[in-house]
C-alpha cells in the first residue's frame, strides 16, 4: 500500500479535530527543547576549537568533523522552524495538501542533516581517540570502528539525501508520478519502517561500543577523586547519549503498529525529533568537554580568587613626657597623657637594645627601665621636630656634616646603654646639630 492510497484512506475516517495536542507536538515546546542544547552545543563547540587552535595550537581530524558535525546540526535546527511553521505537530490530513509540501520539504533537509550529523561526530570522537590511542588492542579496534562507523553513515546518509529517484519526489509525489522511493522515501509502509527501525537500533550499538570504548583506559586505581568524578561525570553524559539512541527506537516503534499510523508522520514525529535533537547536541558536548574543560577549570579558578591589598600606616605615638624626676632612672611603663601627639611621618628609631620596643596590638609601647641615663643638662624638646634650647652649644660652630661616623667600640668603662630617638624634622640642618650632639653625649 503505497503513501496516496493511505492518506485517502485516512481521510475517510478522520481522527478527532479537536483532540488536545500532545506536549511533544506543541510548537513551543519542539523549539524551546531542541534551541536550548543547540546553543549549549555550539558553546562547546566553539570553546574546543578556541583551546585548540589558539591555546595549544594542535588542531586535528576529530576538529574538522566536529565542525561538520555542528554544521549539519544547525541546518537541521532551522528546518525544525521551517516545518513547524507549516504544520509539524498536527493531523496530516488536517493539513493543506500544499502545506504538507513545504513541511515534508523542511522534513526531508532535517532527516538528512540529522543522520549527517550523527556520523560525524561519531567519527570525530574515534578520531579523537586515536589521538590517544597509540598502539595496542585498543588502536586497532578503534580503527576498525572508524571503518565500520564511515560505511555506515555513507549509507545512510545517501538513503536519507536520496530517498527517491529523483529525492524531490520525496516532497512532491503529485508532480512526480513515475518517481521510485524506498527506506526513508515512504514507498512503503514496511520499507520505511525497515529503515527507521534499522537506522535506530544500529545508531544505539554504535554509540554504546564508541563511549565504552575508553572506559578501560580511564579506569585505573591510581586516579584522584577529583579525576575519577570527571569522569564519572563525562561518562553520564555519554550515557545519556545512548539512553537517548534508545528512546529514539522506541519512539519509532511506538507508532508503526499499522500503515495509518506510520504514515502519519506530522503527529508522531515531534517527539522523536525532539529526542534526536537532544541525542545530537549531548553527543556534541560529550565530544567537546574533554578537550575545553581543563582550560575552563583553571580559567574559573584564576578568576574567583580573590585578592587583598592591605595598605599597612604607621602611626608612631610620642609618649615621651617633659624632664621629670619619674624619668631619670625610675623604672615606669608610660601612660598615655593627655599631650600625646600623633603623626603619620614615619620616624626611625635608632636603639642600642631592641628590647626596648613592646609591640602592644595596633600601636607601639615604648617601655623604659632604670639603665638608662638622663643628665639635667638634656635639651628639651616639644617632640614637634624642634628643639627649645641647647645649653652651651654653638650650632655655628659645627661643620655641616653628611653622616656621623660609628662610635668606636673600646674596651674602657662602658656607658649604660641609652637611646637615641631620631625625630623627623623640616629643619634639616637643626636636626644634624641635634644627631650630633646626643651622639656626642654617647
Amino acid at each position: 500500500m503505497d503513501y496516496l492510497a493511505i492518506l485517502a484512506e485516512m481521510a475517510k475516517n478522520p481522527p478527532d479535530s479537536n483532540a488536545p495536542l500532545p506536549l511533544s507536538n506543541k510548537p513551543a515546546t519542539m523549539i524551546g527543547a531542541t534551541l536550548t542544547f543547540h546553543i549549549l552545543a555550539w558553546a562547546a563547540v566553539l570553546y574546543r576549537l578556541h583551546v585548540r587552535f589558539f591555546k595549544i595550537r594542535d588542531p586535528g581530524w576529530d576538529d574538522l568533523f566536529v565542525i561538520l558535525a555542528a554544521i549539519f546540526n544547525f541546518v537541521a535546527q532551522v528546518c525544525i522552524f521551517g516545518a513547524v511553521h507549516w504544520g509539524l505537530g498536527k493531523q496530516i490530513v488536517f493539513i493543506d495538501l500544499s502545506d504538507v509540501k513545504n513541511t515534508l520539504h523542511w522534513v526531508y533537509v532535517q532527516f538528512a542533516s540529522y543522520y549527517t550529523t550523527a556520523a560525524f561526530i561519531k567519527i570525530s570522537l574515534l578520531c579523537q581517540y586515536l589521538r590517544l590511542f597509540k598502539g595496542g588492542v585498543l588502536r586497532s579496534i578503534c580503527i576498525g570502528l572508524l571503518v565500520i562507523v564511515s560505511l555506515w553513515g555513507a549509507a545512510y546518509a545517501f538513503m536519507s539525501w536520496v530517498p527517491c529517484f529523483p529525492p524531490r519526489a520525496f516532497w512532491d509525489r503529485t508532480g512526480n508520478p513515475g518517481a521510485k522511493c524506498y527506506g526513508f522515501g515512504l514507498g512503503t509502509v514496511g520499507g520505511a519502517r525497515a529503515a527507521y527501525i534499522s537506522f535506530a537500533s544500529t545508531n544505539a550499538a554504535l554509540d554504546v561500543a564508541i563511549f565504552m570504548l575508553p572506559l578501560a583506559l580511564y579506569i585505573r586505581p591510581s586516579l584522584h577523586k577529583r579525576q575519577t568524578l570527571a569522569i564519572v561525570g563525562l561518562f553520564g553524559l555519554g550515557s545519556v547519549v545512548v539512553i537517548m539512541s534508545f528512546l529514539r527506537l522506541w519512539t519509532i516503534l511506538k507508532y508503526q503498529r499499522t500503515p495509518a499510523d506510520a504514515m502519519n508522520f506530522t503527529w508522531w514525529y515531534p517527539l522523536a525529533l525532539i529526542v534526536s535533537c537532544l541525542e545530537i547536541n549531548f553527543a556534541i558536548m560529550c565530544a567537546s568537554m574533554p578537550i575545553f574543560w581543563p582550560v575552563f577549570v583553571q580559567s574559573m579558578s584564576q578568576m574567583f580568587v580573590v585578592t587583598k591589598e592591605v595598605e599597612v600606616r604607621v602611626e608612631y605615638e610620642d609618649r615621651l613626657g617633659p624632664d621629670t624626676p619619674q624619668m631619670r632612672g625610675e623604672e615606669f611603663e608610660m601612660s598615655r597623657p593627655p599631650s600625646i601627639m600623633k603623626t603619620s611621618r614615619p620616624v626611625s628609631v635608632r636603639s642600642v637594645r631592641p628590647d626596648s620596643f613592646k609591640s602592644g596590638g595596633s600601636e607601639e609601647r615604648l617601655t623604659r627601665r632604670s639603665e638608662k641615663s638622663w643628665y639635667d643638662d638634656s635639651p628639651e624638646f616639644d617632640y614637634s621636630g624642634s628643639y627649645k634650647s641647647i645649653p652651651e652649644v654653638s650650632f655655628a660652630a659645627m661643620p655641616e656634616i653628611e653622616a656621623f661616623p660609628e662610635v668606636p667600640k673600646t674596651p674602657k668603662t662602658p656607658k649604660t646603654p641609652h637611646t637615641v630617638f631620631e625625630y623627623g624634622s623640616d629643619d634639616a640642618t637643626s636636626m644634624d646639630h641635634i644627631r650630633r650632639w646626643e651622639t656626642s653625649r654617647l
